[in-house]
């Protein structure tokens, strides 16, 4: 995974654990199971005791990137400090005693332990309270700055919620979701919502499918969401 900033891999995170139907998700799990099957060296379709380490050191390779450390690194000073802490923890995941850890086990509790470690990561954008959401509109003109890429990040997230055939372009069927999800913060915060009758939504994707093909990519998405919708908070 291609993750260029701490900010982006925080807003990765969010939405990775948000739910199991979300992009992000279906790439941490993918994340998890490569550190299990890199572990795995004798193939056998468990993790030993032996091979523990290994696994938990690709798992953590991503979050200490970004300067976490998640897999109580800091209690592993030196070799035998940190055997001591990860056959602890080996115990800990194999639920069912039978000295090795499978794959279901594995990601239960990495997602669990992942879920207490993570609170403090900024809200996904539809679930901030008014002044934060109102507050991160304002700000998202700002190029480069971490609202801007937050916002650009909210807009992915809208898009791939509604792309379901995943062809990389929002149908007319599709488009009502992601407008719902685009503007779920507004009707929450009890602010005014844009484009919520069917005219005003048939008219908007009439206006944002410039080039007329039925369709809409995620830039001619982006640019009239600007526009048209986080502007409108950004003025109050």
């Amino acid at each position: 995974m291609d993750v260029a900033s701490k900010s982006d891999f925080d807003f990765f995170m969010v939405r990775a654990l948000a739910n199991t139907t979300d992009d992000c998700y279906i790439e941490l799990y993918n994340i998890l199971l490569r550190a299990f099957v890199t572990a795995d060296v004798d193939f056998d379709g468990k993790v030993s005791v032996e091979e523990f380490d290994g696994m938990i050191e690709a798992a953590a390779a991503l979050p200490r990137k970004f300067g976490y450390k998640w897999w109580s690194e800091e209690k592993c000073p030196d070799e035998a400090t940190r055997k001591t802490v990860r056959e602890a923890l080996f115990k800990e995941i194999d639920s069912n005693n039978d000295g090795g850890i499978s794959f279901d086990e594995w990601l239960e509790h990495a997602l669990k332990h992942y879920k207490s470690v993570a609170g403090g990561l900024p809200k996904s954008l539809d679930e901030e309270e008014k002044d934060a959401f109102v507050g991160v509109c304002k700000k998202g003109s700002e190029a480069g700055s971490d609202e801007h890429r937050r916002l650009y990040w909210f807009h992915w997230k809208c898009f791939q919620a509604a792309d379901a055939d995943r062809d990389g372009m929002v149908s007319g069927d599709e488009f009502n979701k992601m407008i719902d999800m685009a503007t779920s913060a507004q009707k929450r915060c009890g602010l005014a919502v844009p484009f919520a009758s069917n005219d005003e939504r048939t008219e908007m994707f009439k206006k944002m499918d410039e080039n007329g093909d039925g369709s809409i990519s995620f830039d001619e998405w982006l640019a009239f969401s600007l526009e048209h919708i986080i502007a409108k908070v950004a003025a109050l």
